[in-house]
């Protein structure tokens, strides 16, 4: 099979999977599994050999982040029950004074979605976002794009979200290197964006609040005090107790990464840096912290439990809520994340075991066009195209890995460019779309003009400022 004859198919594939998905509304997890077998039968493989290969990809894919992502849900429910979303509001509305009040929704959602699902966060930062925008008359047209700005990011572009995550694994990244610079770049990118935007946006049609989460809640005067203004919570986490569990996990596998750099040759330190550092470790580590440091908050746990629908005995323990009735509720909730992001992960297999990968590197060397701009490119496109973030990142990823050593990028450049392409063009074809629109009182139509607007340039933003560090060297 000659470059022209692949790239077709390559296309075609593409092609077919976006039709499956969005034109007959299959799942992603079936469409990434009839498209990647349908390919390897294309690249000359018995149709017995292309279910090999694929469930053998698939199969890899989970070995590598089932566990992590698991952990990260069941880390998610306890977050949920905690009531550590609020105490992370809080704090940052005691930072900001009581002003710029958009951004204490967003830079809880950016924290959260560090280890959090990112539908979680939207769950919980909602009513977060509704009450602030109550308590200041700010319009949720407002308070929304820049709280789902600080979900996207992190959700797309910092491990160990499922997502990137993968992709890193997929194209050779170092996680805890990823996770610095994605935080590092992201955080700015949020801030960038904001201050870029803030004044055409409170220029915006008034968006009430959603009714249901505001119930009793009045505005405040203009001269109310910053402890007025905080979100009432009995017995609430203290800020500390509420981050810890979220960022904690992140800097473990980054210290991880350090030790591999800088303690090759100091066996006892490596081995206590790579225990510490590994992913299911650090998740794991993270979920013992939330249990210690909400172990004056047990009623409130209990309860959370009990509502949950799943089940739990009358007296339980904090191992059985955070190893029982956590874990199942965060294995219902990781399922279909890990199935999809694992197909995804056998797609991209599929994909690059070709070998006229090698002429297509070439070629795209050849051609002039700056590097790092093809990961990010393909990724928006295919977020256009499919809605889902984790698709997007996946399809580009399979593009990019059999050509990256040919690109001169490294591969924590190429993931972090195809998680910020992953923020650009999201519309109806999005289920993220309608919960935010649910979750936060929008009409399609002013998703569309708010959020899908900043959310865009956002990723912009990120792309621009992951370039400037490429050029000088430092990524």
């Amino acid at each position: 099979m000659n470059t022209v004859t692949y790239l077709i198919i390559l296309l075609l594939s593409v092609a077919v999977l976006i039709f499956l998905n969005v034109k007959l509304k299959v799942n992603s997890f079936m469409a990434l599994f009839v498209t990647a077998a349908a390919l390897g039968i294309l690249f000359g493989a018995t149709p017995s050999e292309a279910l090999a290969a694929v469930n053998n990809a698939f199969g890899s894919t989970i070995g590598n982040i089932g566990m992590v992502v698991i952990l990260g849900a069941v880390l998610a429910m306890g977050v949920q029950d905690s009531g550590a979303a609020t105490a992370i509001t809080n704090f940052f509305i005691r930072l900001f004074k009581g002003k710029r009040l958009e951004l204490a929704p967003a830079l809880t959602a950016f924290i959260m979605s560090i280890s959090v699902f990112g539908d979680v966060t939207q769950l919980l930062t909602s009513p977060i976002a509704a009450r602030i925008g109550k308590r200041r008359n700010i319009s949720m047209s407002v308070i929304t794009p820049y709280t789902i700005v600080g979900v996207w990011l992190t959700h797309g572009v910092v491990p160990p979200s499922a997502g990137i995550l993968a992709v890193c694994i997929l194209l050779g990244a170092d996680v805890g290197m990823s996770i610095f610079w994605s935080i590092l770049v992201c955080l700015a990118t949020l801030l960038i964006t904001y201050a870029l935007t803030i004044g055409f946006m409170k220029k915006t049609e008034f968006v009430e609040a959603k009714p249901e989460f505001v119930t009793g809640v009045v505005e405040a005067d203009q001269a109310a005090s910053v402890e007025e203004l905080l979100i009432k919570e009995d017995r609430p986490l203290h800020p500390i107790a509420a981050f810890l569990p979220l960022v904690v996990p992140a800097l473990l596998i980054t210290v991880g990464s350090l030790g591999n750099m800088f303690f090759k040759d100091n066996g006892n330190i490596l081995a206590v840096t790579s225990f510490i550092g590994d992913k299911t470790v650090a998740m794991l580590i993270g979920i013992i912290i939330l249990l210690i440091t909400c172990a004056a908050r047990k009623d409130q746990l209990v309860d959370a439990a009990r509502n949950s629908g799943s089940p739990v005995s009358d007296k339980p323990s904090f191992l059985e809520l955070g190893f029982g009735n956590w874990i199942e509720r965060g294995i219902k909730v990781a399922a279909m994340v890990i199935m999809i992001t694992a197909m995804g992960g056998a797609f991209s297999t599929i994909l690059k075991s070709h070998p006229a990968v090698n002429e297509i590197a070439s070629a795209v060397v050849a051609s002039g066009i700056p590097m790092l701009l093809i990961p990010f490119a393909i990724s928006a496109v295919m977020r256009a195209a499919c809605g889902s973030m984790a698709t997007a990142t996946m399809t580009a990823a399979g593009i990019c890995a059999p050509i990256m050593g040919a690109m001169g990028l490294t591969p924590v450049a190429v993931a972090l460019s195809i998680g910020m392409g992953s923020l650009l063009f999201g519309h109806v074809n999005d289920s993220g779309m309608w919960m935010c629109c649910e979750m936060f009182n929008l009409k399609p139509e002013q998703y569309l003009k708010y959020v899908t607007p900043i959310t865009t340039l956002a990723g912009i933003i990120g792309f621009i400022l992951l370039f400037i560090l490429n050029t000088i060297g430092l990524l």
